[in-house]
């Protein structure tokens, strides 16, 4: 396998993808593609949200080792754990990125070949693929130019807050009145407490004659047109993707190039009341697409059973000969490659750890018909939540009903699966439990001096 690129689709959740079934016609070229690639169907990301999701993307371990639990925290990845550009570019391989995380994701890379990029961020006018799609092609013109394979890191960020798509996809899913006063779908939003003057900077529409008069904006009334404009911001990314694909086939390496496509976590709407943002272990957050694409080695189809993104490296690694480095490196996760091949719904597992502790402090235990979701005592109140969550993913994939009361026996046998997974990894690792260790870092959002007033819909 001469070239890898790997593309993760910021806050991409897999169910509102139409190649994994969803209603609106949101990723048509996604949807091309796939048809000649490997599809996993339930890919989970175990450690949400992005920088614990993407620290197990890129190394194939989790969170018990890495210990990269939180979102921005003082904490920075241990030199001794290789990310899959470090690990590359020790055998040869020319590395790039387009990505603006920095701190230890920019580790493999040369400083001139890990690029940002940056866009408008004004109602109707957030070209945010767009501006990765310049970064991209950039550093792929300068890997094309070498004599030698690469890898290229590509970080898009749509559907990522705030959704606000250009036009026309703007109205894509839409056509009613956003800012009805009649409409009070969206009361509890605004009454969130952490998100409540973020939510009031974005989701307002400017008077068109005066665009930043705060006192002239008016907010968003119907929660459907909030849901629509995520729809709308995946359909905008996958028309700039079809751009860079074409870019890629003009180049002439799509067909022997490994190209992975998937998530670091998903986005929670209007399911659980936790409102557009990615905290809370439901599918929603951890679900994510998983595709792979390589005509010369991956044929199409879809394969069920669980995989997680621990098992992105591996993979990485076994197709392109280098898969001493996984037993080297201790990769926890495992290849695909041996069931893309045989066609296995097998998955690598048969149960998912998970954790986040961003907003709030969660640990849970999925199997493929089973959700366990337990409280640690430090979530906020202001979530309410509920200290134990059962859900039965066969009966109830949409996590609506609560069976922790009605199953006690279940709740008893998948939180002692999940004690003893932990007493076993722990004491392999050495290391302590970054759920007990380390705290939330995430408490309030936006400032209330730019956020639009309420009465003025009333």
């Amino acid at each position: 396998m001469r070239n890898v690129i790997l593309i993760s689709l910021d806050t991409l959740r897999a169910s509102s993808m139409s190649c994994y079934g969803h209603k609106n016609l949101t990723t048509p070229h996604l949807d091309q593609l796939t048809s000649n690639a490997t599809l996993f169907e339930t890919c989970i990301s175990p450690h949400i949200p992005t920088h614990p999701a993407h620290t197990t993307m890129l190394t194939g371990k989790d969170v018990l080792t890495h210990q990269i639990i939180t979102q921005g925290g003082n904490l920075n990845l241990d030199l001794s754990i290789k990310t899959i550009a470090e690990l590359l570019s020790e055998v040869g391989y020319f590395t790039v990125a387009a990505d603006n995380l920095g701190r230890w994701f920019n580790r493999g890379f040369a400083k001139e070949h890990y690029q940002g990029y940056s866009w408008e961020t004004k109602y109707q006018n957030a070209r945010k693929a767009e501006a990765v799609n310049n970064t991209a092609m950039n550093m792929i013109d300068l890997a094309v130019a070498r004599n030698q394979p690469f890898f290229a890191f590509l970080h898009y960020w749509d559907p990522h807050t705030p959704y606000l798509p250009p036009l026309p996809f703007e109205r894509m899913f839409y056509t009613g009145d956003e800012c009805d006063p009649n409409n009070h779908s969206m009361d509890p939003v605004y009454d969130c407490e952490p998100f409540k003057y973020y939510f009031m900077q974005w989701m307002c529409k400017p008077d068109p004659s005066d665009p930043d008069n705060i006192q002239k904006k008016r907010l968003w009334t119907d929660i459907h047109y909030v849901n629509s404009q995520y729809d709308a911001s995946i359909a905008y990314m996958d028309a700039c993707l079809s751009t860079l694909f074409q870019y890629l086939e003009n180049q002439r390496i799509l067909d022997d190039t490994l190209l992975i496509i998937t998530a670091d976590h998903g986005e929670e709407l209007d399911e659980h009341k936790l409102w557009y943002d990615h905290h809370g272990l439901y599918q929603t957050n951890c679900h994510v697409p998983l595709i792979v694409h390589c005509p010369d080695a991956v044929q199409p189809q879809r394969l069920n059973g669980i995989v997680t993104l621990k098992d992105i490296v591996p993979t990485i690694l076994d197709y392109t000969g280098k898969s001493d480095l996984i037993e080297r490196e201790k990769i926890e996760g495992k290849s695909l490659r041996k069931i893309i091949e045989s066609t296995s719904h097998q998955g690598t597992t048969d149960a998912v750890y998970l954790t986040e502790c961003g907003w709030m402090k969660k640990r849970g235990w999925q199997t493929a018909s089973w959700k366990l979701i337990l409280e640690t005592g430090d979530t906020p109140k202001v979530y309410n939540t509920p200290d134990i969550e059962l859900y039965n993913l066969d009966d109830d994939p949409e996590e609506l009903y609560n069976l922790a009361e009605d199953s006690p026996q279940k709740v008893k046998e998948l939180k002692a699966e999940m004690e003893v997974f932990l007493a076993q990894r722990l004491a392999n690792t050495g290391l302590p439990d970054p759920t007990i260790q380390q705290d939330i870092t995430m408490r309030r959002l936006g400032n209330k001096e730019l956020a639009a007033p309420r009465n003025l819909n009333s």
